[in-house]
């Protein structure tokens, strides 16, 4: 495949990766004031599978899209106030948290590659509790039992993502010849 070829291909996929965490994030219909989504397993899955640029791309597009009022975060919700409110700071960190899984993309270390994923949910969570305790002036303490069991159901998520990401690899590259 030729330079500008996989060059487009590469952004279809960047864009294919916009749409499944949106759809992601949808499932399963979360009714709580913060999601239980499978939208982390996707970003996860985008990190470990594109480029560090593709990766980025895909999940800047979708942070823009949804602060632009697309319905693509939790529960068919879109628009600004997604993005400054309670679950705003987990939101901002989503491109940390992709950048982490995507970034050592070339070591050949399996588990340091899963090690940095989790470190990137690590540092995502930090920053989306912060906020979250800033915004809705809830104890620092109070927030981080709350979101306990989502993260280590998001921990669960970027184990699982890495090794579905090796298998989706290969068969890009497949596709790439």
């Amino acid at each position: 495949m030729n330079f500008k070829k996989k060059k487009t291909f590469s952004i279809i996929l960047a864009a294919l990766f916009t749409a499944l965490i949106a759809v992601f994030a949808q499932i399963p219909p979360s009714t709580h004031e913060f999601p239980i989504t499978l939208q982390t397993f996707a970003i996860a899955l985008c990190g470990f599978t594109l480029s560090l640029k593709y990766s980025l791309a895909s999940i800047v597009t979708y942070i823009l899209l949804g602060a632009a009022g697309a319905p693509v975060f939790s529960g068919f919700c879109g628009g600004i106030h997604h993005v400054t409110g309670p679950a705003g700071g987990f939101i901002l960190g989503f491109p940390i948290f992709v950048l982490f899984c995507s970034l050592f993309e070339k070591r050949k270390n399996n588990f340091f590659k899963i090690f940095m994923g989790i470190l990137g949910i690590i540092i995502m969570y930090i920053l989306g509790i912060i906020y979250y305790a800033l915004v809705t002036s809830t104890p620092y303490w109070t927030a981080i039992v709350m979101y306990a069991p989502v993260f280590l159901k998001d921990v669960a998520s970027c184990v699982l993502a890495f090794f579905v990401g090796q298998v989706l690899k290969k068969r890009i590259k497949l596709l790439y010849k």
